[in-house]
């Protein structure tokens, strides 16, 4: 589905192009969890905003290929029609943009449909019930005034919606209380059993969320790359040792 080939990334800051990441590679099959970790500043929201095209992040090296199609020259835009989801860590505001507006629109541009309002009630309804938001909140603006909570189930919402064949799930997890992780555990068990060839690349410092979903590989970025792959016993080993035993091998 993904495949990531020796990718390198820069991004402009204090008005100067610092490599974020370099020679990172990652290869993901339809219907697989992948989890990134690692410390902070580590990469693991760059990579995954990287891949969606994120105007701030450049691919200087490498190739990045969906479904046997490059991304590197795609917007963001067409990326997203093709398949790809990021649920931003911090999701913007856009005060006097209605959530009922902003979602029945995403949802007519992907699937090239014109519906009522009346029609799309009908499909957002029971959505918003099964992330734990109420209708209410279709007549807010997007993300004004939102909790942490509510901005995490949000993004999780818009998800649902748009039925993405690759998710990339930037701490989804953070700023929620156990009863919003429990329904955010629940809703992606729920879509991946109602959408079994998608995949999902998820970014986490937790273990708590990853009990629910049962990842196939785990991944530890240190300095801007991916230095290890494995299974859960990765996790096992990063809560006894920590991330400075990957850290030691690429000094």
């Amino acid at each position: 589905m993904l495949c990531v080939d020796k990718i390198s990334v820069s991004v402009v800051q204090k008005n100067e192009l610092k490599v974020i990441l370099n020679n990172c590679s990652l290869r993901i099959q339809p219907g697989q969890i992948h989890v990134l970790m690692g410390p902070n500043g580590s990469g693991k929201s760059s990579l995954i905003y990287s891949l969606m095209g994120h105007p701030s992040y450049e691919i200087t090296e490498g190739t990045v290929h969906f479904e046997s199609q490059s991304l590197l020259d795609m917007p963001t835009h067409t990326r997203s029609k093709l398949g790809l989801y990021l649920s931003m860590q911090q999701p913007e505001t856009i005060s006097g943009l209605q959530v009922l507006s902003f979602l029945k629109s995403i949802y007519e541009l992907h699937t090239n449909k014109t519906v009522s309002a009346i029609d799309f009630l009908e499909i957002i309804k029971p959505l918003l019930a099964g992330v734990g938001l109420a209708e209410s909140m279709l007549y807010r603006s997007v993300n004004d005034g939102f909790s942490g909570g509510e901005k995490k189930r949000f993004e999780l919402l818009q998800m649902i919606l748009l039925r993405p064949k690759l998710c990339l799930l930037d701490e989804i997890d953070s700023g929620v209380d156990i009863d919003g992780l429990l329904l955010i555990a629940k809703s992606l068990k729920n879509y991946k059993e109602q959408n079994p060839l998608s995949s999902i690349v998820i970014v986490t410092h937790y273990r708590r969320i990853l009990n629910y979903l049962q990842p196939d590989v785990y991944h530890v970025m240190i300095d801007g790359s991916i230095v290890a792959s494995g299974g859960e016993g990765l996790m096992d080993s990063i809560e006894i040792n920590g991330y400075e035993q990957y850290a030691k091998r690429i000094k």
